[in-house]
């Protein structure tokens, strides 16, 4: 495992990482939330690499295991990148078709979403009309990265807000940033997130501070968006 000891080396690893000759590949997107594993997604993840490996792909196609895209109705679903392609609802033998037809450059026409009012088949998932009205932010790179792959994480700008943070140097300031934010907590009592960071900066204890943040206040899949903004700049608040 690489240690990083410095900004330096963070940023470097991350511009390595994106001149890669992988990051181009043709890639298998498999969304695999509690809706899509509930669907069958560990199935298609299981032939997926059965497929590729088989037939020897590994060095022509990637496949990326995601979290949920948002379409749960139409789980399990498969992304074809850098295209765009979108299949849902796909079953276990669909899911060999479509490793052949991306190793081939090749699109699935009647493995395509069908508009409901039109009738028509619709290619790319950015077209769809569930799709084509939003506009994401906190999900806006769910898509790009496998949460157990770290290196994933870094080439699409993971630790970004940390880096920032450190780099200011100015503790008091980041706190600032976040009160000025208006960020708070999803519970009943709308706890404001920089009130906590700054009861925690100016606690007396020269060891180093630590916010313990949970992520699931009790609500099953009710993942929390300001408990997972505390962890990212939470080095920041230290001393």
């Amino acid at each position: 495992m690489q240690k990083l000891k410095s900004i330096k080396a963070l940023k470097e690893l991350r511009g390595s990482l994106k001149k890669s000759g992988r990051s181009g590949m043709p890639t298998i997107v498999i969304s695999s939330g509690t809706c899509g594993q509930a669907s069958g997604a560990n199935d298609l993840i299981r032939i997926a690499k059965k497929e590729i490996l088989y037939k020897g792909l590994t060095e022509k196609i990637n496949l990326r295991i995601t979290g949920c895209h948002g379409f749960c109705q139409m789980e399990p679903s498969v992304l074809v990148e850098p295209r765009g392609t979108f299949y849902p609802r796909i079953g276990m033998g669909e899911m060999v078709r479509i490793v052949e037809a991306v190793d081939q450059g090749r699109v699935i026409e009647n493995l395509l979403y069908e508009d409901a009012e039109t009738n028509q088949r619709i290619e790319k998932q950015d077209d769809i009309p569930f799709y084509k009205s939003q506009v994401r932010t906190i999900l806006s790179q769910n898509e790009k990265i496998d949460p157990i792959r770290i290196f994933n994480y870094l080439e699409n700008g993971g630790y970004s807000a940390l880096v920032k943070a450190l780099e200011n140097g100015q503790p008091a300031r980041v706190v600032a940033e976040v009160k000025a934010s208006g960020i708070r907590g999803r519970g009943g009592a709308g706890f404001t997130t920089g009130l906590k960071w700054e009861m925690l900066a100016a606690q007396p204890d020269g060891k180093g501070k630590i916010i313990v943040c949970n992520a699931d206040e009790g609500d099953p899949g009710a993942y929390m968006i300001e408990a997972c903004s505390r962890v990212i700049l939470t080095a920041s608040s230290r001393g």
